[in-house]
């Protein structure tokens, strides 16, 4: 596992937070398939990328992360919104895929929600990236910001 800070430059971090935080921005519910039934598991989230294909007129918003990834192949690339809860939530882990591949995830913003890969806390920081392998791994809800966005990178 590999954690980056200061992925991206400035200007382009300022130009996708705007965006991805827009009240026009499309979020879609997605409840959270872990056999959890909590009222709170659930997300919000954006496929920009998915079976070989773009899955989106924002794509252009995260192609600039194709060349700094250097993937052989795309697999998935989707933003997730936890919206801020009272309690932090820590959900079930999960693997992005059923096949070994690369994953990459970038913190948008700030709080005090995480990722747990294995036994490894990874806070939540703007413009941070953790790359990993596939394997099991969880997130949190924040109870300290309105919500917490992630872009997930599922490649080759």
């Amino acid at each position: 596992m590999d954690i980056t800070d200061n992925y991206l430059n400035k200007e382009y971090l300022d130009h996708l937070d705007s965006n991805l935080n827009l009240d026009s921005f499309p979020w879609y519910w997605t409840k959270k398939i872990d056999g959890n039934n909590d009222i709170n598991n659930y997300h919000f989230s954006h496929v920009f990328y998915n079976d070989d294909r773009i899955n989106s007129q924002f794509f252009p918003l995260i192609e600039n992360f194709i060349p700094l990834l250097k993937p052989k192949s795309l697999v998935r690339i989707k933003a997730n919104l936890t919206v801020r809860t009272e309690k932090q939530i820590i959900f079930k882990k999960h693997k992005d895929q059923d096949f070994d591949c690369k994953v990459a995830i970038f913190y948008l913003n700030s709080n005090n929600g995480y990722t747990l890969i294995d036994t490894k806390k990874i806070e939540s920081i703007k413009n941070r990236m953790v790359f990993f392998s596939n394997c099991w791994h969880s997130s949190s809800t924040a109870t300290d910001q309105p919500n917490r966005i992630v872009i997930n990178f599922n490649y080759f």
